[in-house]
């Protein structure tokens, strides 16, 4: 009798330990299990609708500095970077060469002249247009005209000067010394106090905007500025079906360089309903119908709703259930069901996981 007793005990401790992990505790089955949800609060902002695109910032003036003479530096300015002023040197050759050929010029023009002086005295009259201008020929004092603008003129290239303000944009630094050969690219002049970004905009969103509209504008790190639509293209490129405007914009602080690519955007459309909340918030459920979560305490409610209007970022919803102020699921609400309860965080704060003892 004991040994079916003690059979009997032992069989009845087994079978409560089960087949599972023996150091693995139990999950409680009064544990309340809430995920975390990221909220936001709607309000009743109106919604505004953009064309976007992105440009390249091109200056509205730039010049290639180009010599038009041959010869030897003795002055540069030409420094990257390098901010000149209008009408100061860029660069100056040693015009000692070009000089002589303006004193040259100015005896053989000399000469030519009192050769036509005697011609014309002998001749002794006053002279019709046609005989004045064959004398002057035959005299040689038209070429010898001539020969005295040219050599003024190569004098002149020996000093290339600024013809606006801007910035020097140079591969090289010229010293003095070296030898340049015309028609030698040496760099470019930059105006970049006003510069001009080219954007590409789809066919059929070309025939929204218009000259003399505002255009928000975002550089690559961050900073924001306003431009003014100067122009729009006549034509639509047919292999990518866009048009191009162009955006002229002032950039005194210099934030924006040439080369430089940029976020545009132009307010097309304004719109304004009871509620703005983030688009993220509309979730989809079978057979089309849309619905947002709305916390009321610690549980939300699932409220059906048609947006208005909706862009990338924000939907305009006007339901009677819904308002400014209210606290809107947008972020880890995907499975949760009707009256369901949640550990609400809202956007932007921290969420730390619970780690278990």
């Amino acid at each position: 009798m004991k040994k079916l007793l003690f059979f009997s005990t032992l069989l009845t401790l087994t079978a409560c330990s089960g087949s599972g992990d023996p150091d693995r505790p139990e999950r409680p089955d009064n544990v309340d299990i809430r995920p975390d949800v990221i909220f936001s609060v709607a309000d009743d902002r109106p919604l505004h609708i953009y064309i976007e695109s992105q440009g390249v910032v091109e200056p509205v003036r730039e010049i290639v500095i180009r010599p038009r003479i041959s010869g030897f530096v003795t002055e540069s300015l030409l420094d990257d970077g390098n901010r000149l002023n209008e009408g100061e040197a860029i660069l100056a050759f040693d015009d000692e060469e070009w000089s002589y050929q303006l004193q040259q010029a100015e005896n053989e023009f000399e000469t030519a002249l009192l050769t036509y002086t005697i011609e014309r005295r002998q001749r002794g009259d006053s002279g019709s247009t046609d005989n004045e201008r064959m004398l002057r020929i035959s005299t040689g004092l038209a070429d010898a005209e001539l020969a005295l603008e040219r050599a003024k003129l190569d004098l002149s290239y020996t000093t290339i000067r600024a013809p606006f303000s801007g910035e020097i944009s140079a591969p090289e630094r010229l010293t003095r010394g070296a030898y340049i050969a015309s028609g030698s690219e040496l760099g470019r002049l930059i105006d970049d106090r006003t510069l001009l970004i080219r954007f590409d905009v789809l066919e059929a969103e070309l025939n929204r905007l218009n000259r003399g509209m505002d255009v928000e504008l975002t550089t690559p790190y961050g900073d924001q500025k306003m431009g003014t639509i100067r122009s729009v293209s006549p034509v639509v490129d047919p292999e990518s079906k866009t048009g191009q405007i162009v955006v002229e914009v002032e950039n005194q602080n210099r934030l924006l360089r040439p080369g430089m690519t940029v976020e545009g955007r132009v307010r097309v459309e304004t719109h304004s309903g009871i509620t703005r909340v983030p688009r993220a918030a509309i979730l989809e459920r079978d057979g089309g119908r849309t619905l947002v979560f709305k916390l009321n305490e610690t549980a939300v409610e699932w409220i059906y709703v048609e947006p208005e209007y909706t862009t990338s970022e924000w939907a305009i919803i006007s339901h009677e259930d819904i308002a400014p102020g209210d606290t809107i699921a947008v972020y880890r609400h995907f499975a949760l069901s009707h009256l369901q309860q949640v550990r609400p965080r809202m956007a932007g704060d921290i969420v730390l996981e619970e780690v278990e003892e």
